[in-house]
């Protein structure tokens, strides 16, 4: 029998949420209630995967959904800390929350990729290790760190001792390349 095999499914066969709401749902929407100015409440009904959730949406468009137990317990929750509360599927969702996930991808973009810069001898003999480990191609001196985190999972898998045709000692050059390159 499969791992998945005991999961909940509704009659056309997906699979149905694997658990339901908690009280430390609620605490969570509560705290960000508390925390934040201006926050509205969406309720988005229950489908065929998920139960019903609340999604909470601040001034500045910072969100947060949670599962909820029903309409009624989210229409609760929201007269109980005094905000609005929304049909989803009626208003649809605010443009704020929309424009900070834009805001948010962009600022993510330009953190997780800084410049390029040449590596120093030491990360480019490294990822030299990793290249030929993982059989890929070189990358050359300026290489996109997506790039290195590529060639590295690569050689992890064809190094790995537990696998058919893994070398202890060629996964230990693996782990030091990836110390040396700042991967772990």
């Amino acid at each position: 029998m499969g791992w998945f095999s005991k999961r909940k499914r509704t009659d056309g066969g997906a699979v149905v949420s694997d658990r339901d709401a908690t009280r430390a749902d609620l605490a969570a929407l509560r705290e960000f209630v508390e925390s934040r100015r201006g926050v509205e409440a969406f309720v988005e009904p229950a489908t065929s995967v998920t139960q019903t959730t609340v999604l909470l949406v601040a001034s500045d468009g910072e969100w947060t959904r949670k599962r909820i137990a029903s309409p009624k317990v989210a229409s609760d929750f929201a007269r109980k800390q005094g905000i609005p509360l929304y049909d989803a599927n009626r208003v649809g969702y605010p443009q704020r929350m929309r424009d900070y996930n834009q805001r948010s991808s962009a600022k993510r973009a330009t953190t997780s990729s800084p410049q390029r810069a040449s590596l120093s001898p030491d990360r480019f003999k490294a990822l030299m290790v990793l290249e030929s480990i993982a059989g890929a191609e070189p990358l050359g001196k300026e290489p996109a760190p997506e790039e290195i985190e590529r060639v590295w999972k690569r050689a992890r898998n064809a190094a790995h001792p537990d696998r058919r045709g893994g070398d202890r000692t060629q996964w230990d050059k693996v782990e030091e390349a990836a110390r040396t390159l700042g991967l772990h």
